[in-house]
């Protein structure tokens, strides 16, 4: 694969039940996983690993967290957890300045998931990168402006969320999206494709913000992903769709 300048991707990762089965998300993601190749190492923001302040993880390992509870015992045989790699944490530590080390997580759901049907073989380092909860939407984005560097030293940047993510509003039996959970995202697409990063970075200033990201820790990821990517990214839309009303398993690959 040419590591001149590997992309980045943002993912919807919704129910942890995506990654089992037979469903849309999981074709998503093997289909990406087969174009992508095998990266050299995988720089992944988790919506999962919420933290005060900004943290890497900088170990060879990363334990399997089974961080959801009341899903059938399928779900929690997936074993997946690859290797991580010391040398490549403290360039991310280094490029993102004021990050600490923080060894208490591991590879979350949100993380193996997708992971586990991109790259089933789990033989591509992984360096988990938490979301700072105390960072505003700006900073975020900053956040990952300053991890792009890494793609031209053959890192593929993941970051897993979701751009709609309302618990509150879940409807189990809506194979689709509210009317609102629909207009928000394709906002946000329309946004994306023209490369306007400042519409998701003021997403607040949104129609049914309040409802679409009542809490940002799944929006974060996103936030992340667009300043890890550029202007000049070509950008492929993969798992275009609304689940379970309130929830958008909308993906995006740049470059």
């Amino acid at each position: 694969m040419n590591t001149e300048q590997m992309p980045v991707i943002f993912t919807g990762h919704g129910s942890p039940m995506n990654a089992i089965g037979s469903n849309r998300a999981r074709t998503g993601w093997a289909e990406i996983g087969k174009r992508l190749g095998k990266p050299k190492v995988i720089i992944a923001v988790s919506a999962h690993w919420m933290t005060e302040g900004l943290c890497v993880r900088r170990s060879e390992t990363n334990p399997q967290i089974f961080d959801m509870y009341g899903f059938p015992q399928e779900l929690y045989q997936i074993h997946y957890e690859p290797k991580s790699s010391v040398s490549t944490a403290d360039r991310v530590l280094e490029l993102l300045g004021n990050a600490t080390v923080n060894n208490s997580w591991g590879i979350d759901h949100g993380i193996w998931a997708v992971l586990s049907n991109m790259f089933p073989e789990a033989d591509v380092p992984v360096v988990m990168v938490s979301t700072d909860t105390t960072a505003s939407a700006a900073e975020q984005f900053a956040a990952g402006q300053k991890l792009a560097q890494l793609r031209s030293e053959g890192a593929l940047i993941l970051a897993s969320g979701n751009i709609v993510h309302n618990l509150g509003m879940v409807d189990w039996e809506n194979d689709h999206g509210y009317p609102w959970a629909d207009a928000f995202d394709e906002t946000m697409q329309d946004a994306v494709k023209a490369h306007d990063f400042t519409t998701p970075i003021q997403y607040e200033k949104l129609p049914d913000a309040g409802k679409a990201v009542p809490t940002s820790e799944h929006y974060n990821p996103f936030l992340a992903a667009l300043g890890a990517a550029n202007k000049q990214d070509k950008v492929t839309i993969f798992n275009d769709y609304r689940e379970l009303g309130s929830m958008s398993m909308t993906s995006y690959l740049f470059g």
